[in-house]
This record gives structure tokens, sequence and C-alpha cells, in this order.
């Protein structure tokens, strides 16, 4: 009867751990999330959509994490440019430079674009090798911290929208961040707060520069041929480095409108928009039509209705908002781990598209899956966050030489792993004894 009882609440925890969406009150918004995406991926249904086709892209500042009071990258600008333009005079005299010190963001915020937002983005970015830049962001992201939420600004992160990321992941999406923040400033740290690889990150951009320095190769970072990924910038920007349309979009302002309407308008595949309406003063912020900084909700607010466009009001549909602060691993970790995964990295080199290596994890700590060609099957000795699996019996089938090639390197990785995490993200990551992650896997809901 015991065994029976500790079965019943191991299962029962599997059952919660896995309910999509526990963040989010049971509301429409919740609903219309869970619907679209069960509509898309019943095959069989004629509103199935191939996995290939399962596109959606996400708005960063105000919808994934704050812009109040300032943009998150501007924050950084800030600090860099109080530190340079001490020591440098004709860095100090720039105009909005000044306007920075003086603390004058509606100067910094005129223009289409933020003009002279981009122009601070553009004085503290240029010249530096790509390398020295993702240093200085890394660095700043380990010492800064909100003026406000006293948190750090990657901890700062909705717990409700990490889950969408996790939830629409699980089911074969591709989640590209699509933002009119810089994109070298969001790949530093992108993969590793919400689980998305730097080349899913569109963002503004301006020409980097091939040189040698000291007989090395480095790209230099200019200020030359900006492109800004905003407003109508942030269509022309998933045409470009996409290629596919999405079915999906995630925004919070009137800058996210063109990309809504690129999204769900003659959309010849099922489609679905939302827009993260910020009406909690207490918990985070409350605004639309008067942001504090960037993320004006007008236009894009009163066209919801005719289009379909899903809005979350953050006060009542969300029951968490932040994303809880890294805890010590403990034995509800093991529990996570029960389910099926799919491969997104082997050895920091990628898979192929749509060839699918799996790891399925059984609560008797059984595995099994596919290794990209054959099946596998086996046992996995799990004791806290450390993880053994093997031996394996595979099948002998031969396929192609590029699957065969990614089939080795999986089983190879599979060999040499001892240790695990599951990410905020919902990613997980197996390590080998040095601690290297040698394989990453996205939790499949089916």
């Amino acid at each position: 009867m015991l065994r029976y009882l500790v079965c019943c609440l191991v299962c029962w925890n599997v059952a919660k751990a896995t309910e999509p969406l526990p963040s989010w009150n049971d509301s429409a918004s919740k609903r219309a999330i869970i619907d679209f995406v069960q509509k898309v991926t019943s095959e069989g249904s004629s509103n199935f959509v191939p996995v290939p086709e399962r596109i959606a892209v996400f708005d960063n500042d105000g919808t994934l994490w704050p812009e109040n009071p300032v943009p998150f990258q501007l924050a950084y600008a800030l600090d860099v440019i109080k530190q340079r333009s001490a020591v440098d005079s004709k860095l100090a005299a720039e105009p909005m430079v000044q306007a920075a010190k003086k603390g004058d963001f509606a100067k910094l915020l005129e223009g289409p674009h933020h003009d002279g937002l981009l122009r601070i983005m553009a004085l503290t970015h240029a010249g530096m090798t790509t390398e020295e830049f993702k240093s200085s962001v890394e660095a700043w992201l380990k010492t800064a911290k909100h003026p406000r939420l006293e948190r750090g600004y990657d901890q700062l992160t909705y717990q409700p929208m990490q889950e969408v990321l996790a939830y629409f992941r699980a089911n074969s999406f591709k989640t590209f961040i699509v933002s009119g923040g810089g994109a070298d400033f969001m790949r530093v740290w992108s993969e590793r707060v919400y689980g998305i690889p730097p080349e899913q990150v569109i963002g503004s951009t301006a020409r980097t520069r091939y040189e040698t320095r000291n007989g090395l190769p480095v790209l230099v970072k200019t200020l030359e041929q900006l492109f800004v990924d905003d407003k109508e910038g942030k269509p022309v920007g998933i045409h470009q480095f996409i290629g596919r349309r999405p079915i999906a979009c995630f925004g919070n302002s009137d800058g996210d409108k063109a990309m809504l309407e690129y999204t769900t308008i003659n959309n010849s595949r099922p489609c679905f928009g939302l827009i993260v309406h910020h009406t909690d003063s207490e918990r985070e912020y409350a605004y639309d039509k008067a942001p504090q900084s960037s993320g004006k909700l007008i236009d894009a607010l009163a066209d919801a209705p005719s289009r379909g466009w899903v809005v979350v009001d953050m006060k009542k549909d969300w029951k968490d908002i932040w994303t809880p602060t890294p805890k010590e691993p403990s034995a509800s970790s093991e529990i996570n781990l029960i389910g099926k995964w799919v491969a997104e990295d082997i050895y920091g080199g990628g898979v192929i598209d749509n060839a699918l290596s799996t790891l399925e994890i059984s609560l008797d700590g059984s595995v099994s899956g596919s290794t990209a060609v054959n099946r596998y099957a086996g046992k996995a000795k799990i004791d806290g966050q450390k993880i053994v699996i093997g031996p394996l019996a595979v099948t002998r089938r031969a396929g192609p030489p590029a699957l065969m090639e990614q089939e080795s390197k999986f089983t190879s990785a599979i060999g040499k792993v001892v240790s695990f995490r599951i990410e905020v993200s919902g990613l997980l990551y197996l390590s080998d004894a040095s601690g290297n992650d040698v394989l990453r896997f996205a939790k499949l809901s089916k």
C-alpha cells in the first residue's frame, strides 16, 4: 500500500509539473494559447501545421522581460557611457551623452526609432570586437541590478512567458526573438536566460567589419549601415533571417504592430497574435499610452478586437510574474526529468533539422529513444543531479551519412553523461565529468 501511495504521489507531481502554463490564471488568454497549440499540432486535423512551419516570434523588451524605467540595454549603455565620458571629453560633449547623463530620457526617445537611444547604443558599442563586447555585457550582468525591483536584470524575466516559450518548444515550435534591441546584446545571454540560441535572435544591427589584430581574426562593431529591427523593420528582419512566415507572434507595444499584422493577416496557415498589456503597478508597472520609457501601446490595442489578437491583462491573468531565482538542486529535479526530450544540440554543434535524436525517461528509470536513425533502450541511474545512462541496446540499421554522423555523436555524448540540470527556460542540459555540456534537450509534450 505504501509503495502504491508513493507511486500515486510521484505521478501527481509529474502531472502537475507538466501542466501547461502553471503561472497563468485560468483565463481566456491561457485557454486561447493552449487551444491554438492543440489545434495546429493535431495530426489529421485541417488545422494541422507541419513542424518546419511552426515558427513563433517574440518581442523581448516588455514581452519577455521589463522595459521600465529604461530598456535594459540602455541601462547597460548608460553605465558604460558614464565611465567612458569621464575620461573622454569628445564623448562627453555629444548632445545625446549629455542628455543621458542628465537622465533626459524624453530626449533620447525622440524620433521614429528612438534616435537618441540608438545614438547612445552606437557610441557605446562601436569599435569593440564582438568578443570584447560580449565580455563587457557579461561583466555588467554579474553586478548590475534593477533600481526598483532590486534583482539582476537577467533574473527579471516573466515566468508566464518563460512557460509559453517552453510550451511552444515542447510542441515542436522554433522560437525566435524579434526585437528592437541590439542583436549582439541579446545573443550574449538569450540561450542561458530563455533557451533561445543566438542564431534565433533577430535584433537591430550595424555593419560588422572583419580585421586581423595581432595576427588573429576578429569582428569589429561599427556605426555604419544601421538596421533598426522595430515597427515595419520587424517583418523585414523576419523575412531576411528566418525566411518563413510565423504562425504565432507575441508583443506588447505599437512597435510590434507590424509584426502582429504580418503574422496574422492573410496567413495561409492558422495563426495567433498576443499582446502583453502592462496593468500591474504593484508587481511590475502599469502603462500603455504613456510609458515611462519605451512600449507605447495605443494603435495595436485598438486593433486587437478586430484582428483577433489576444490581450493579456498582466494583473488578472498572471498568478506569478517573476521567474524564480536559481535554487539549490532538489529531489524534485528527478521528477521533472520524466518524459520525452528532443536533442537541440550535441557537443555544441547543433543538430540536423527534423532528424530527431530523442531521450525518453520513465518513472522506473528506463530510457529509450531515437539516435536519429536507430532505436535504443536501457536504464538510467539517477541520484540527485547525477545521472548515468546505459548500457544501451541499439538497433543496427544504416542511414544517410549525415544522419549516421549525428547518431555517432549522440551515442558518444550519452556515454559521457554524469550530471544534468534543468534551466528556468525548461531546457535539459546533460554534462560530462569535466562539467562541459554535451547535450541540450527541449521537452516534448507528445
